[in-house]
């Protein structure tokens, strides 16, 4: 195997924040939100982690405390990312499976994506469907679609 799944260690988050950056650019999360992701969501911070011990990929998700009913609660595939020689080997894959069975007892698990993200084929294979778009999700000039597991 070229990878392994596992959850993330306090010694990976320089690494995964240097693939971040060189994925996302300036629409990086900072280097502090993967800080306090390792505190608080310890569970749904996984990475893949190639044969010499070097990050990947990594996903990032997270229950939604906007619950909406009493029967029904929400979870959030908050980031994921793979690093461009690793894309199409299966890792986006097995991390967002590893993601969603920790997240089992969610009723809806929701993601958002640019609507030019070649990820977006991957999402509707495991399920995911689009509920709706925001032109400036994150500020002027940066549309999401949202998609849905489960709605």
């Amino acid at each position: 195997m070229l990878y392994q799944i596992r959850q993330a260690e306090k010694s990976d988050l320089t690494a995964i924040y240097q693939l971040e950056r060189e994925l996302f650019g300036k629409h990086c999360y900072p280097d502090f939100l993967f800080r306090q992701a390792y505190d608080c969501w310890p569970s749904g911070f996984l990475v893949a982690v190639s044969a010499c011990g070097h990050v990947v990929g990594y996903v990032l998700a997270s229950p939604s405390f906007n619950r909406q009913t009493e029967t029904q609660s929400d979870a959030w595939i908050l980031g994921i990312a793979v690093e461009n020689k690793m894309q199409g080997k299966g890792v986006g894959k097995a991390l967002l499976n590893e993601a969603l069975a920790q997240l089992a007892d969610y009723n809806r698990i929701l993601l958002t994506v640019h609507p030019k993200n070649t990820a977006i084929k991957l999402y509707q294979t495991l399920g995911f469907v689009e509920i709706g778009q925001e032109d400036d999700y994150f500020g002027c000039g940066s549309p999401r679609i949202k998609m849905c597991l489960n709605c």
